[in-house]
């Protein structure tokens, strides 16, 4: 037998192969589940390919179950839980406002329908749509809007509010296209739509909105020289970054918007951008400009003829017993109503102003019934559910790590928190009548649906929040 010499080394064996142990990491991180879920949803497979490099081709009954099993799944995930206080706030405002609503409605559904439930029954239908597309847009990662769904939206609702100068007059004004069982408003959409943009573009533009930045150090030396020279130069930049593209982008839409003409959502509108543009980071110096522009668009808007009612309703406004026959009319039934409830109210459903003295009081003056119906007591009630769900909206934007949420979360916030405040400003008179509806109470198809579905963005904005929610 050869022996083997003592400086031979033999070879090394291979390492064993030990099958992985999977364990649960200390941590999770929501984005990761909601694109593992995501994937499931929308029905991609990060599997092997399988041979000839050919997917298995499924039918649309097979990818609708798998994608309503996932998006069930995502729905009741306990790690991917929404905020229960928020949606606990939203139903019950819903459920309130359908009520309320129910009993501005059913005097004047009656003379004009002759069906007391004309306007809650629909009302209804448009609620459980609504909810079903809330809770199915909350198992929706946020970050699937940034981008091309946001460019696409933007796209939809400038057709949307050209192709309604286009269309006839639904009293008197273009706000509204004729779908036959129902009737629908662009400008809803271009609220949601403004919001995604805003997001985007903040989000993706933050640095350059908040740094001053310099070509070359030679600028920047000769500009720090003087302080007034570096003024300039910083207000300069920050409106070409931070306001130069928004009256670009959001600009045309405003003005379609007034055409039509909408004067209240246009106001909001405005709150929205500016709120948003306030956050994200624009030079402050450049709000009192745009404080100031906006004034004076006011005034050219109420005090010539591009808004014809704009300069009698201010005089209403100031006076409403200027007309009150006429245009004042709305306003002073609206004070009798808030007069008459006292403190607690003259009782749910005993209302009088309703019977024909508040034209339409299931729409933009249905608080005017609640303040006859439920008094001081119950009108505070009610704003303090809105002030809740608003502080709760802003926690939930707040905490959420991810720059585009946050702000698409406070933009939402922000536009619910407005159209209220505009709203019970209206009714008090403390505001010229715009026309501005009070979400969740007011009748509306369009309006309740688009509101539920940006909450619906905001309960996903909650599950992919990893910190805590104060």
């Amino acid at each position: 037998m050869e022996r083997i010499s003592s400086d031979h080394t033999p070879e090394p064996r291979p390492p064993k192969r030990r099958k992985p142990v999977r364990r649960e990491p200390d941590y999770y991180q929501p984005q990761d589940l909601y694109r593992e879920d995501m994937d499931r949803f929308s029905g991609r497979r990060r599997s092997a390919p399988q041979r000839g490099g050919q997917k298995k081709r499924r039918s649309v009954g097979v990818w609708f179950k798998e994608s309503w099993k996932s998006m069930v799944e995502v729905l009741f995930n306990r790690r991917l839980a929404f905020d229960k206080p928020l949606v606990i706030i939203v139903l019950l405002l819903l459920f309130v406002g359908l009520m309320m609503m129910y009993s501005a409605s059913y005097a004047y559904a009656f003379h004009e329908n002759h069906d007391s439930i004309f306007y809650i029954r629909k009302q209804l239908v448009f609620a459980f749509v609504g909810l079903l597309c809330m809770f199915g847009v909350s198992t929706i990662s946020p970050d699937q809007y940034k981008g091309n769904v946001t460019l696409i939206l933007m796209g939809i609702c400038y057709f949307l509010l050209a192709l309604v100068l286009a269309l006839p007059r639904i009293e008197h004004v273009h706000r509204w296209i004729n779908l036959g069982f129902t009737t629908f408003q662009p400008s809803e959409i271009a609220k949601f739509a403004a919001i995604l943009w805003c997001a985007t573009y903040i989000s993706d533009h933050y640095k350059e909105i908040n740094v001053t930045s310099y070509p070359d150090l030679e600028t920047k030396a000769r500009v720090n020289r003087s302080k007034v020279r570096k003024w300039f130069y910083s207000m300069g930049q920050s409106f070409m970054t931070g306001v130069l593209p928004f009256l670009i982008w959001l600009g045309p839409m405003l003005v379609l918007i007034v055409i039509e003409p909408h004067l209240s959502c246009t106001v909001l509108m405005v709150l929205i951008i500016g709120t948003m543009m306030f956050v994200g980071g624009t030079n402050k110096g450049f709000f009192t400009i745009l404080i100031a522009l906006a004034v004076l668009a006011g005034y050219l808007v109420i005090y010539t003829d591009i808004v014809p009612y704009g300069s009698k309703r201010i005089k209403v406004w100031q006076d409403p017993f200027y007309d009150k026959l006429g245009d004042g009319w709305q306003n002073i039934q609206s004070l009798y109503a808030i007069s008459s409830g006292g403190l607690f109210g003259v009782g749910i459903g005993n209302s009088k102003q309703k019977y024909l003295y508040i034209a339409e009081p299931q729409n933009d003056f249905v608080f005017a019934v609640i303040c006859e119906e439920v008094g001081l007591i119950g009108a505070m009630l009610v704003v303090a559910m809105f002030v809740f769900f608003v502080w709760r909206g802003f926690s939930v934007s707040l905490a959420n790590p991810n720059r585009f949420c946050k702000l698409v979360g406070i933009g939402i916030t922000a536009q619910i928190g407005f159209q209220m405040l505009l709203n019970i400003c209206v009714v008090t008179n403390m505001v010229p009548n715009t026309g501005i509806s009070l979400p969740f109470f007011s009748y509306g198809g369009t309006s309740l649906m688009m509101l539920l579905l940006e909450i619906g963005v905001l309960l996903a904005i909650s599950r992919t929040s990893p910190n805590k929610i104060i």
